[in-house]
């Protein structure tokens, strides 16, 4: 009899450790949003005029036809609803730094955007447009697209937007122009406004000189406030992060300040633009820089777009978002690559945010491939995050309270004050001083500053393995 007992125990224990573990494994596992026969990119999470969570995303199926779908949020099921198709023209750009995008007015009014391209000969990737088309019955009819500068859509191009509400119940949306006379070296940085049923308004010129091709960023608060964010090219082709604000809805912008002070020389479009939000009188930016302190960076700024404090979130983290939550904490999620014996792999990451300091959680299993990750509030205490994993889209529901460890490292605060970058010199070899590959300012994907000379590289991994070898010889 005790034998039995005991062995009833050890049944017991057992059958209870696999349905933790397989409990453990349904909490982790995300749930998958697109269908599984198609490539799938371009997520984008926002919210409609009630705080509803909606998510976009693109779906190319087997013929090569181009979907784009939006899905609004269930409460009771604690998923989404079935997609809505949204209309798009073949010619459609789907790369995520200008990806398909919607936002909602303050009425039930759906605005949707789409890049486009036209190939010119000469040109790498044609010329490029905006176009935007409005469904005033929740997406199940749509007008037909137009470009959001109906009077030039010929000339130049427009790309990388942002869009969203205002608190006018506007909409408004933020790209980079063309300028016709440094269209090799900077794109203007622009912003326009919706006009109830007419359309977006009169463009208005936010900076002369942006970097080609990161994507701007957009925020606004209950005020009527509107900052607009941006990689700005300084002098030098220092690719810091620049700000500007409207206090009056959009009607005026004030002067552009670059205040990340990374001051990361690179002669090249890094492809990864900032993210911001706001709350009162405070600005809270999170980006990317390949300057020497690498990885992704959070920043806080007062009313006067001066940066208060300063943080690395990871040294080797790209792609970062933010998410304000209602009681001012803010949440990041980002994508870190790593390598496990001969593979590469990508992960997402979530940090909190708090007077208490900085917190993180790994969100993604093991051995995957998840990049590009977008964050939205949904109510008090948990977030939505979605992201990219080899051509699927997968979110998953968290609540912030989870998010608690103390990272090993970074978790420190630093102000650093502003200096203007003075004029650099252009790159001092025409070879990767690593693997010996001819490269020139156009070709090199990154740069460094060693004893004032500018030192070109073929990639990331080169140069990671040329600062290893410095900092060995110093």
């Amino acid at each position: 009899m005790k034998n039995l007992f005991i062995l009833s125990i050890a049944l017991f224990t057992i059958l209870q450790s696999c349905s933790n573990k397989e409990n453990i494994s349904k909490l982790q596992r995300p749930n998958l949003l697109s269908d599984t026969n198609t490539k799938a990119s371009c997520v984008f999470l926002t919210c409609d005029q009630h705080k509803n969570p909606v998510i976009s995303w693109v779906q190319i199926d087997n013929n090569g036809v181009k979907h784009f779908y939006f899905a609004n949020w269930n409460n009771q099921r604690n998923s989404f609803s079935p997609s809505i198709t949204i209309p798009v023209l073949s010619n459609t750009s789907i790369h995520e730094e200008g990806m398909p995008k919607i936002a909602f007015k303050g009425n039930d009014t759906i605005v949707a955007t789409f890049e486009t391209s036209v190939p010119v000969k000469n040109m790498r990737f044609g010329l490029s447009d905006i176009h935007y088309e409005i469904s005033f019955n929740k997406g199940k009819t749509w007008t037909t697209p137009k470009p959001i500068e109906s009077d030039s859509s010929h000339i130049g191009s427009r790309s990388f937007g942002n869009i969203i509400r205002l608190s006018d119940g506007e909409v408004g949306i933020t790209w980079l122009g063309t300028d016709p006379n440094n269209a090799d070296h900077a794109r203007p940085v622009y912003f326009a406004k919706s006009n109830g049923n007419k359309g977006f308004g009169k463009p208005i010129l936010i900076e002369n000189a942006g970097c080609q091709c990161c994507r701007t960023a957009l925020s606004t608060d209950e005020r009527g406030h509107i900052n607009v964010v941006f990689r700005d090219l300084l002098p030098g082709s220092v690719r810091d992060i620049g700000i500007s604000s409207s206090v009056d809805n959009g009607q005026n912008f004030s002067k552009p300040i670059s205040f990340s002070n990374d001051h990361w020389v690179i002669d090249g479009c890094p492809h990864d633009g900032p993210s911001i939000v706001s709350k009162d009188d405070k600005k809270y930016v999170a980006w990317f820089t390949g300057a020497q302190k690498y990885g992704v960076f959070y920043a806080e700024l007062d009313k006067n777009n001066q940066m208060v404090t300063k943080r690395q979130l990871n040294p080797n983290g790209r792609f970062v978002q933010l998410c304000l939550m209602p009681d001012g904490e803010r949440i990041a999620a980002y994508n870190v690559e790593y390598q496990q014996k001969d593979s590469f792999y990508s992960k997402i990451i979530v940090n909190k945010i708090n007077d208490k300091g900085l917190f993180e959680k790994l969100i993604t299993l093991p051995n995957v491939n998840a990049s590009y990750p977008v964050v939205q509030a949904i109510g008090d205490q948990r977030i939505i995050v979605a992201w990219t994993d080899n051509n699927r889209i997968y979110y998953k529901l968290l609540n912030i309270a989870s998010i608690t460890e103390i990272p090993a490292e970074n978790n420190t605060e630093e102000v650093i004050p502003f200096k203007r970058p003075r004029e650099m010199p252009k790159m001092a070899l025409s070879t990767d001083p690593v693997c010996g590959m001819k490269i020139n300012e156009k070709t090199a994907m990154d740069t460094t500053l060693e004893h004032g000379k500018i030192i070109g590289f073929c990639s990331q991994k080169c140069k990671e393995t040329f600062l290893q070898t410095a900092e060995a010889r110093r």
